[in-house]
């Protein structure tokens, strides 16, 4: 009788806990209330800043990240945490703030933190450590504040246009650098913002901690791959001006914008993907070799 009741407890379908739905959605209609004129507005910056039109992948792979590991979900222990609400009231503190400040970078990352206390308060510490990257990687999708764009952009042409005009004299074009402007004999190319590499080292170090998250190994690795992402995102905007540079200089300033332009972007985030990719090899462990297993030249290990 026991195993009979066994069998069909388990095939009796699950009771619908409404009470649990009823406060699933009371919680995330409280989060649309709160956060729907900051999520307007970051709509508005991902259609039409280049800089963070990256944004709606970001939410589309979160989103995909949790809904992958809704196994280890289901299966991780609850036992919800009080602690959590701290998390809660400091992240609806953070946007209070933000929004009177009008800083918005501060009403974005309140998003995260008050993920984190709701994941804990209602869930516990098992589950939140499961949805912990996926909360986490939902940083990549927002914005900066401003004066963090401006410096940040122009640290990064600084470097990028000191590589670039010294490669480019290497493989004989001649140019003249006055700050940000390119003087050259078929005219002058103005560096300006969208090619200072910002967009690019954003969707670079967000691909790098994907891959970071899934590479074995300790934690220095991951660390190390996911950091790597900025060398490389550098390296390949330089790449790329340089490539502009010496096409100004041969066939025309002219021929360097349009499709060239614009093409040379994604050419180079191939290659700059590439390098990542190639970083994560170099760092992944390689497998011990079992005592007796034959090497490659058929001797024993």
């Amino acid at each position: 009788m026991s195993t009979v009741s066994a069998v069909s407890a388990l095939a009796a379908p699950r009771r619908v806990s409404w009470p649990a739905i009823a406060g699933t959605a009371a919680v995330f209609g409280l989060i649309a209330l709160i956060y729907h004129r900051s999520a307007t507005t970051l709509w508005g910056t991902w259609t039409t800043n280049e800089t963070y039109s990256h944004g709606p992948l970001v939410l589309l792979v979160a989103l995909f990240l949790a809904w992958r590991d809704r196994r280890k979900l289901a299966e991780a222990p609850r036992r919800p945490l009080a602690a959590g609400l701290l998390l809660v009231a400091l992240g609806c503190g953070l946007q209070v703030l933000g929004t009177r400040a009008d800083v918005f970078g501060l009403q974005g990352y309140s998003l995260i933190v008050v993920l984190f206390g709701l994941a804990l308060a209602l869930l516990g510490p098992a589950p939140t450590r499961v949805l912990a990257f996926p909360i986490v990687f939902l940083g990549f999708m927002l914005t900066f504040p401003p004066f963090v764009v401006n410096h940040l952009s122009f640290a990064l042409k600084e470097v990028a246009v000191g590589l670039s005009t010294r490669a480019a004299d290497a493989l004989g074009a001649v140019v003249v650098r006055s700050g940000m402007t390119l003087y050259l004999s078929s005219g002058e190319l103005r560096i300006e913002h969208p090619c200072s590499g910002l967009r690019s080292l954003i969707a670079l170090l967000a691909t790098g901690a994907l891959l970071a998250a899934h590479q074995q190994g300790s934690p220095w690795r991951r660390g190390l791959l996911f950091l790597s992402a900025i060398p490389i995102a550098v390296f390949a905007n330089a790449l790329r001006l340089t490539m502009l540079i010496v096409v100004a200089h041969y066939a025309g300033v002219s021929r360097a914008g349009g499709w060239v332009h614009d093409l040379s972007g994604y050419l180079v985030y191939v290659l700059a993907l590439g390098g990542l990719l190639l970083v994560r090899r170099a760092l992944s462990p390689r497998a011990a070799t079992a005592p007796g297993t034959p090497r490659a030249d058929g001797s024993p290990a």
